[in-house]
């Protein structure tokens, strides 16, 4: 029996915290994330689990990943990346250390570490006037961000929840995201929502023209 999950395997935040369980839900709402697997709140790298992750890994065929800590119930996740497979198991050991350090058992998320051209959040409700009938996307190119956050002005976009068009968009001469790309967030969004029973932040990226979900999140109030 195999010890590491795959993305979709459980919602059970006592298995995979809640980061892993909102990932679950929003995969089998049928959006695509970037490619992973979890190690589990209840298994240990220290337990034998070191020969099984890098198999894991060596089946994605990719250079690194970004792992996240996901506890059962704290918002303050740790993300590292980038990660290449000879300082995987190493990492794993230090946030899991660091989780039980802090009493927030956590499951480690590990996934596909992307390069592509825009990222950014997507709220499937205003956060900044709490209004429920509007989206809004904040988007930026690849190039301006850091893998743990933006520290550069992200372009703002109002999209009407209903219907997906747009009420108001940043003031700039070229805007970043194309209308269809608008739409195939507004999509999501709303799929991410239904799936999960609650308003939800998305944090997006396309790469090669393709939308990935990187993380789901419950809507801050």
């Amino acid at each position: 029996m195999s010890n590491t999950l795959t993305l979709d395997a459980s919602d059970d935040i006592r298995i995979v915290g809640q980061l892993g369980s909102l990932l679950a839900k929003t995969k089998r709402a049928g959006l695509r994330t970037a490619r992973g697997f979890i190690v589990p709140i209840d298994k240990h790298v220290g337990y034998g689990l070191s020969n099984e992750i890098l198999r894991e890994f060596d089946k994605l065929e990719i250079q690194k990943v970004i792992l996240r800590a996901s506890p059962v119930s704290s918002d303050a996740t740790e993300t590292i990346a980038p990660v290449s497979r000879d300082k995987l198991i190493e990492t794993i050991m230090y946030m899991q250390a660091n989780a039980e350090r802090r009493w927030t058992p956590s499951a480690i998320v590990v996934q596909e570490f992307l390069d592509g051209e825009l990222r950014g959040m997507i709220h499937s409700q205003n956060p900044y006037t709490d209004a429920r009938d509007e989206i809004v996307i904040e988007a930026d190119l690849w190039a301006n961000n850091s893998v743990l956050g933006n520290e550069d002005e992200s372009e703002m976009i109002l999209v009407d929840k209903r219907d997906g068009t747009v009420a108001l968009e940043s003031d700039e001469d070229e805007l970043i995201l194309e209308a269809d790309q608008v739409q195939q967030l507004w999509h999501a969004v709303r799929k991410a929502e239904k799936a999960i029973g609650a308003p939800v932040s998305l944090d997006w990226a396309f790469v090669n023209g393709v939308l990935y979900i990187l993380r789901t999140r419950p809507l801050s109030a």
